[in-house]
């Protein structure tokens, strides 16, 4: 066994060997661990044992600063060198893919003037005209798309991850035999997509290991987790800020101010909250607690809805109901789908019986189906119809209004501006959009909100980010924008209706031959 590998950290040599074990794997360290470090080593021993191999080396320094850029390439190198050392055959060069040249002499400059061009490669020469390379690039969806193993470092720092790993996979799935290992310190914003990659099933507890701890993500990848206790078992200290002394975890983290930073950075704590406005712990809980209770349907037919609406029927009990919906004008696939939610509310508990979604450019196809799901809820045998519908008309006015003209006489509908403001005892005065948001938030905070179990609506619940006060929102690359999160926050708001109302089924082309009915409101 080489000096080198005997030099690495006890979780460094510990990740080095299951690198071959697993196709997928990630290492979770704390900071300055040496995950780069470790990457390097890997990246070498896989060219020299495999002849005519490619490594796609991805990092997301190229979205920090060129200082870190200079910094990654003294770490490769040293790296490189130090492995390469123990060698006897074999040669490394670093090459321009481009032009094929080697640097006269690669410094930091060169280096991170060759990465920010995409055209920086490592090769190991196992003769004249065989080499493996490993080629290093900006951690992007349009730059992972060569084949062989993957090596993705800081996945925590890289922008649209999530996109990034839909160009990732593909690659991996195509060829058992390539491999594709991650590395990343637990990132600030807890909507990231490696958070919810790496994140431990509930419950999880980790036993203090020189070499780590090894567990299975909740989206069934394998992570080998070092801590700051990890670490510090393996004599390697943290240190005071003022006098440069080793300090144990639990000294260290008394020192610092900021507590969540040190409990991500280095206590490797996945800390609820984040940017995220709903946080992955509550979120579980919810839809945990709706498994048989609620359901999520992604209409594309009226089959597709006339399953959803018979679910309705078994699920939907005496209680209050409010539906919201979250209008969106459909131009093409990647446009933001319409939602509509049921909402029952028993007691404190507030159960999304139903939501739906769909993507329609058609008026008519939006009402008629709005329409069934109005008439769905009337037609319970005990409670009779919805206290209200609320309806956003912040953007498509035209057809809200025409919605609200369409119930009239059938059922209260209230037009939800997003902007308007509202006075709020006790607080200070603030827009519906965000007394709104904090109404779900706090709602589901307070393990009283109850939602379908489905990946869907996480995913798009998680796209919402609360910014000084306020909530945000980045459409995805399906184009989801939040939408069931809007159309929950609108049901709840129309629980809030205080009318009393008659309801009568709206005529439409699939209930003309339907009895005309009064129900009473609650």
């Amino acid at each position: 066994m080489s000096s080198s590998i005997l030099n690495m950290r006890a979780g460094q040599r510990r990740f080095l060997r299951m690198v071959d074990e697993y196709r997928l794997i990630a290492f979770l360290a704390r900071r300055q661990y040496g995950k780069t470090t470790t990457f390097a080593k890997i990246a070498l021993k896989k060219m020299m044992k495999n002849r005519d191999h490619t490594i796609i080396f991805g990092s997301a320094k190229i979205n920090l600063s060129r200082e870190i850029v200079r910094a990654e390439s003294f770490i490769l190198q040293s790296a490189i060198a130090e492995t390469l050392a123990s060698v006897q055959n074999g040669a490394l060069r670093v090459i321009d893919s481009e032009t094929h040249k080697e640097p006269d002499q690669l410094t930091a400059d060169d280096f991170a003037e060759l990465f920010e061009a995409q055209r920086l490669e490592f090769r190991f020469y196992h003769s004249r005209t065989s080499y493996s390379r490993t080629k290093v690039v900006a951690l992007r969806a349009d730059t992972v798309g060569e084949t062989g193993d993957l090596m993705c470092d800081e996945i925590g720092r890289v922008k649209n991850w999530d996109e990034t790993w839909e160009a990732v996979s593909p690659i991996i799935a195509s060829n058992p035999q390539f491999r594709c290992v991650l590395a990343t310190t637990i990132p600030p914003d807890d909507s990231h997509y490696s958070v919810d990659q790496l994140i431990p099933p509930v419950g999880t507890e980790f036993k203090p290991s020189p070499d780590g701890n090894l567990y299975t993500s909740e989206m069934g990848i394998k992570v080998l987790r070092v801590d700051a206790d990890d670490a510090y078992l393996d004599n390697v200290p943290l240190y005071d800020f003022t006098t440069g002394k080793p300090q144990t975890p639990a000294q260290s983290r008394a020192a610092e101010s900021d507590k969540d930073s040190w409990d991500r950075n280095y206590g490797l704590r996945f800390i609820v909250g984040g940017t995220s406005a709903c946080g992955l712990m509550q979120l579980a809980t919810a839809q945990q607690r709706g498994i048989g209770k609620c359901a999520f349907f992604d209409v594309k037919s009226d089959s597709d809805l006339d399953d959803a609406l018979a679910f309705l029927d078994t699920v939907l009990g005496p209680g209050k109901v409010g539906i919201g919906k979250d209008v969106a004008t459909t131009t093409n696939q990647k446009s933001n789908p319409s939602s509509v939610a049921v909402v029952e509310q028993v007691g404190v508990e507030y159960i999304a019986r139903l939501i739906v979604t769909w993507k329609t450019a058609e008026d008519d196809v939006a009402t008629e189906r709005t329409t069934r799901i109005v008439d769905a809820v009337a037609a319970r045998n005990a409670g009779g119809a919805a206290k209200a519908l609320a309806i956003d008309a912040s953007n498509e006015k035209f057809f809200a209004t025409s919605l609200r003209r369409h119930f009239i006489g059938h059922i209260p509908v209230e037009l939800i501006v997003s902007s308007v403001v509202v006075e709020v005892p006790g607080h200070d005065s603030m827009n519906l959009k965000q007394y709104l948001g904090n109404l779900l938030t706090s709602t589901l905070s307070d393990n009283h909100l109850i939602l379908p179990p489905e990946k869907y609506i996480k995913d798009d619940f998680r796209l919402v980010k609360k910014d000084r006060g306020t909530f945000t929102c980045k459409p995805d690359s399906q184009g989801r924008h939040a939408d069931t999160f809007d159309a929950v926050k609108l049901a709840l708001k129309a629980l809030l209706n205080k009318g009393a109302f008659r309801y009568r089924p709206v005529e439409t082309k699939t209930t003309r031959n339907l009895k005309s009915r009064l129900v009473s409101m609650s």
